[in-house]
């Protein structure tokens, strides 16, 4: 029987899995990775980057036992940027989503009409952060550099060009960075005009699920016939992997940011509704709509350290379960005002749960922001790194008052790219096929 390795590379580690043809994980590996700060943000060694990925590739090929494996495919929780030489050799790190240019400066880069057709062309709005950014940056201060360039790219593209030699970026991971007419999925010609990018620098543009090539790199121990398939962004593999496809369904998915993730009919519906968009399902539709609290599990730690000494995950979960809904009145508003906050009066158990159900209030007001904008959410799915606390997806439930399912949990984004490599391999026809044949366990938590 065959089996498929997903990589989910998010902001701060790469997470992956081998999975079987009939859905069993066979295990599961993971890597960090090491940025290193500048003024403006998170930067990292792309050489690190790749050394990562591929070690924790290797250690799910060792777990594949008497299982054939067939492909591999990345997704990425892309929205970076890295420019190589002509020999496609690394000219700068991989310069990260949270990095950011001045805002002052970055309100110079884009008139009002550009930032209002660059949205409704791209589905993502113009931020001080991401590639978006970072084009006119180095346009204005390095131009030289995207003159020089023999290709642009993010990290998916170049781990996937290590992998194989060759170049492709999918319609979904190419969403976040920016220059993709998202609707016709090919690149957007008045942003490569605008920063004098020729596409000959840029990747191919294929569906997510296509197979870029095989292996061809000494350094992986795989078959020399295993397939490389290209992925899609993060949020969108975490739904594939947990079988959020519907309208009237959301996913729920805390990583770095946590993310509230609408399927939609169509992207005149997605664009309506005003949040990040993405091409979805294969075929193009139907599309997603994503609503975002950025950065929000840094957040946690940060007043997890300053009011608990950075305490266990499993004492903070005894905490929290000892404290009532409310929490006494305590609550945070995860700004930094939080971190002179006096909690004098509260006992730790207060503390413990007022975070996380703090952070689950904030889940509150965009969902109800979303269903004013006509998203619902019938059916609410949870998957990351959050789902390894029973007891604060239990509170995320209460405070949202709604039954919550886990589905592959802290391995649904990298279950989501195996089956993309399943697909890719010619092993299913599409998603629902997948997802139906591998029947994953799940678990219901009632508010």
């Amino acid at each position: 029987m065959n089996c498929y390795i997903g990589l989910d590379m998010g902001t701060s580690s790469v997470k992956g899995a081998i999975v079987s043809q009939d859905g069993k994980i066979l295990g599961t590996a993971s890597g960090n990775f090491r940025y290193f700060e500048k003024e403006s943000g998170k930067l990292l060694d792309p050489k690190a980057f790749t050394d990562v990925c591929i070690k924790v590739i290797n250690d799910l090929s060792a777990l594949s036992g008497e299982y054939e494996l067939k492909a591999i495919c990345p997704c990425c929780a892309s929205g970076n940027l890295l420019l190589l030489d002509e020999k496609y050799e690394p000219m700068t790190p991989i310069i990260g989503w949270q990095s950011t240019v001045d805002e002052t400066e970055f309100n110079t880069y884009y008139t009002d009409e550009e930032t209002a057709d660059l949205y409704n062309t791209v589905g993502w709005p113009a931020l001080n952060s991401f590639p978006v950014a970072f084009y006119p940056w180095f346009f204005h201060n390095k131009k030289e550099m995207l003159e020089n360039a023999g290709m642009i790219c993010m990290s998916a593209e170049y781990l996937n060009y290590v992998l194989t030699g060759k170049w492709g970026i999918s319609h979904s991971m190419g969403t976040p960075f920016y220059l993709m007419d998202q609707k016709n999925g090919t690149y957007n010609k008045k942003m490569l005009d605008k920063f004098g990018i020729s596409e000959d620098k840029l990747p191919p543009i294929y569906d997510k699920g296509t197979v870029l090539g095989t292996v061809n790199n000494d350094n992986l121990n795989v078959p020399k016939d295993t397939v490389i398939v290209l992925g899609s962004f993060d949020h969108p593999s975490g739904a594939t992997g947990s079988g959020v496809y519907n309208e009237g369904e959301m996913l729920l998915s805390c990583g770095t940011s946590w993310v509230e993730f609408f399927p939609v009919p169509s992207r005149e519906k997605a664009i309506n509704a005003g949040f990040l968009v993405d091409r979805f399902m294969l075929g193009g539709a139907p599309y997603c709509v994503m609503a975002s609290i950025a950065s929000i599990s840094d957040m946690i730690n940060k007043l997890k350290k300053q009011f608990l000494n950075g305490i266990s995950y499993d004492e903070f979960d005894k905490l929290a379960l000892q404290s009532e809904i409310g929490c006494n009145g305590l609550n945070f508003s995860f700004t930094e005002e939080d971190y002179t906050k006096d909690v004098s009066g509260f006992n730790k158990s207060d503390i413990a749960r007022a975070i996380i159900e703090s952070a689950a209030n904030l889940l509150k007001k965009n969902l109800e922001i979303a269903e004013e904008k006509g998203l619902s959410a019938d059916k609410i799915t949870i998957i990351g790194g959050i789902t390894n606390s029973d007891v604060c997806v239990k509170i995320i439930a209460e405070t949202l008052d709604k039954e919550i399912t886990v589905v592959n949990g802290v391995s649904a984004g990298a279950v989501g790219a195996a089956m993309l490599g399943a697909i890719g391999a010619g092993d299913f026809k599409d998603e629902f096929d997948a997802f139906s044949a591998m029947e994953f366990d799940k678990k219901v938590y009632k508010p």
